[in-house]
């Protein structure tokens, strides 16, 4: 417990800004002078989704790094109201290249995303390794469709935060644990008292375009040459086995590890086992050097 506490004393914030004036923000966890582990949180999260995870990735030796993405938790919203997927590549580009030494890269769903597609194609980023997470080029969208669906509910908030646990709770009954204690990192009380979710709306949109990316993903993904980890969740709303097959037939070098009884969110869902199935994989890359 100590260290864990002296751990998140050292946990350090930082801001840095885009070229179109958008700022974004970042935690450090852990040494400076530790081989680095970037964490790209997925769409509609923050970058609090990894933080028992960073944690416990500095007390293992490392440097994690996290960060909002535009549009989410304590990063600018976009200026115009308008997003492109472009914008969020360029980000990932923009933090990259901050950072002290070359990230292993872990990219849970559109962070991975981003993290391949800046990684495949020009300008490219160099990146150390990859781990994808409950992420493919191609997706169920059935899956995509029920996300926006629950994303569009409560457009006028919520009035307590517990009126919003229940609604999580609703949409994923295996989140026992999720409570008020918790959820309100994920949400913004605005000045009528309510409460909202802390992404942009209008991020909405670009997400209901995001199967005209499957094919640009599929050919990032042959070219994809660094050592990479797919994880997967067993119970997974948007990556199947056919997902997971089609992945590393484009990647044959690829790894994959399937979480038990995980969902799309595996980190929250089953952060434990999330991380005894990344740490041989994240030994190796140590192993390497930085």
């Amino acid at each position: 417990m100590e260290a864990v506490r002296k751990l998140h004393d050292d946990i350090r914030r930082r801001q840095i800004w885009t070229d179109d004036g958008v700022r974004l923000s970042l935690r450090y966890y852990g040494d400076d002078r530790a081989p680095c582990i970037l964490m790209a949180h997925g769409f509609g999260q923050t970058q609090y989704a990894w933080e028992d995870t960073g944690r416990r990735l500095a007390a293992a030796g490392w440097q994690a790094v996290s960060y909002d993405a535009r549009g989410h938790g304590e990063s600018d919203r976009s200026p115009s109201g308008e997003y492109d997927f472009e914008q969020f590549v360029e980000d990932f580009r923009r933090v990259c290249a901050s950072l002290p030494n070359l990230p292993v890269v872990i990219g849970a769903s559109m962070g991975g995303l981003i993290a391949l597609l800046a990684h495949s194609e020009k300008p490219k980023v160099d990146l150390k390794s990859l781990v994808l997470v409950d992420i493919a080029p191609r997706w169920d969208e059935r899956g995509v469709a029920a996300m926006l669906a629950f994303m569009r509910q409560n457009p006028q908030g919520f009035e307590s935060l517990e009126e919003a646990t229940e609604a999580v709770r609703a949409f994923l009954p295996h989140r026992r644990s999720t409570s008020s204690v918790n959820i309100d990192r994920n949400l913004r009380q605005g000045a009528d008292g309510r409460w909202y979710w802390h992404w942009d709306p209008a991020m909405l949109a670009l997400a209901e375009k995001s199967s005209n990316l499957q094919s640009r993903l599929q050919s990032a993904s042959r070219r994809l040459k660094l050592p990479t980890l797919l994880i997967s969740g067993g119970v997974s709303e948007l990556i199947g086995a056919e997902h997971s097959r089609e992945f590393l037939k484009l990647a044959p070098h690829a790894e994959h590890i399937e979480v038990p009884e995980a969902g799309h969110m595996v980190v929250g869902d089953s952060n434990d086992r999330f991380l005894t199935a990344i740490s041989p994989f994240l030994k190796r890359q140590a192993s390497q050097g930085a």
